[in-house]
């Protein structure tokens, strides 16, 4: 009867060690690495951190070239998307520094509703306004059809949004 107890245990220990192990291994090979790798060839961001769990993956990144940023965004979002099948992917940014958040915080309100009335050639203005009003150093809005961009930098500190569109009732032209 021991026998079988120890014979039990030692199945049950190698396939828990099995399973998670080999669970362990996709994660590793099949899906950090080739993450790692299509990270590493970012020019516009440097990898801060990445976090891949069961039901999401979470990567934040350091924007380092803003006017780069939003093609290599997209092409990023594609090739993960290829890597990772349908497991959901959030891009995090981690230029965030407080006092160019407040002045984020501060224009919310009129960028929301730009946002929210489709007004997108108001952001470039609302912007503009923005780094004359507290000197900044650099200001951008960019856009695609996903998302809005925006960049602001004074000093050593700078602040990095990707602020997505809204899709539902915009005219958009079939290309």
């Amino acid at each position: 009867m021991q026998l079988r107890k120890t014979t039990i245990g030692l199945s049950l220990l190698a396939t828990l060690a099995l399973l998670f192990g080999g669970w362990y291994l996709y994660q590793k090979l099949e899906v950090e690495e080739p993450l790692r790798a299509e990270i590493g060839q970012l020019q516009s961001a440097t990898l801060n951190g990445m976090e891949i769990g069961r039901d999401k993956i979470e990567i934040d990144l350091n924007v380092t070239q803003p006017e780069l940023f939003p093609q290599e965004y997209r092409e990023l979002m594609r090739n993960t998307a290829k890597v990772v099948g349908d497991l959901p992917v959030e891009i995090r940014v981690s230029n965030q520094s407080e006092m160019m958040n407040e002045i984020w915080q501060s224009g919310q309100f009129v960028f929301k509703e730009a946002l929210d009335l489709h007004q997108y050639s108001r952001i470039p203005q609302m912007v503009d306004a923005w780094k004359a009003d507290h000197e900044l150093d650099e200001a951008s809005a960019l856009m695609d059809d996903a998302n809005i961009y925006i960049y602001m930098k004074k000093g050593t500190e700078d602040f990095y949004a990707i602020v997505p569109r809204s899709q539902e009732k915009e005219v958009t032209a079939n290309a």
